[in-house]
């Protein structure tokens, strides 16, 4: 991530793990990165419906904290929120748009697999990155295409669940998934912020964050 020289911690659920001790990234290699088509073949499995009562709650809690933020919830009527669900998954109604559309907001996917044509060409007020870090094979470059897509003064929100140390990931259910290649720690995330100018407003130190562009 930040190009300093990693440490390979060992084997972990039948990949190579590295880890780097400047931002206390972990990842697993590119070459035992799944292929594109056994990425696509996982995503599918993934139930993002609105029937799925985990996700509708842990989805409401991340739009709340958004609308908590100083100038956000309140000038919602007019003219709509810009969103974007950056790494959406398929299905023909993913919930966090669904959600944020009977919020009033201009909502919609993209997703390399599943809706990559989406419109990105104007900057969106708040993109929400949801369970996508973890599986970003290209590194910075994957960060880099989140930060663009949020307009100067919008809000970047980022879910992925910060491992526990290099010392303690030998048995991490997270890392079990095939899909899952990097994982990051409060501290990658303030390496982000500072990377990209970003403010890194808050961090709850167990997968939420949000970052003022």
């Amino acid at each position: 991530m930040c190009g300093a020289q990693g440490r390979h911690l060992g084997v972990v659920f039948g990949r190579p793990m590295h880890a780097c001790p400047v931002c206390e990234l972990l990842w697993v290699p590119r070459t035992c990165h799944p292929s594109a088509a056994a990425q696509r073949e996982r995503y599918l499995n993934h139930q993002n419906t609105l029937d799925n009562t985990e996700y509708v709650r842990r989805f409401e809690a991340m739009i709340a904290a958004w609308e908590a933020l100083p100038g956000v919830g309140a000038g919602r009527a007019a003219p709509p929120r810009r969103v974007l669900d950056f790494g959406c998954g398929p299905g023909d109604r993913p919930v966090l748009i669904e959600l944020l559309r009977r919020r009033g907001c201009e909502a919609r996917g993209y997703d390399p697999f599943f809706a990559p044509d989406a419109d990105r060409s104007q900057p969106f007020d708040a993109v929400f990155a949801v369970e996508t870090f973890e599986h970003f094979c290209g590194g910075i470059a994957d960060v880099a295409e989140t930060v663009k897509s949020v307009r100067a003064g919008g809000h970047l929100i980022v879910s992925t669940l910060f491992h526990p140390g290099s010392a303690a990931v030998t048995g991490w259910w997270y890392a079990r998934d095939p899909t899952h290649v990097c994982f990051y720690s409060p501290r990658t995330m303030a390496w982000i912020a500072d990377r990209f100018n970003l403010r890194l407003i808050s961090c709850d130190d167990k997968s939420l964050c949000i970052f003022s562009v």
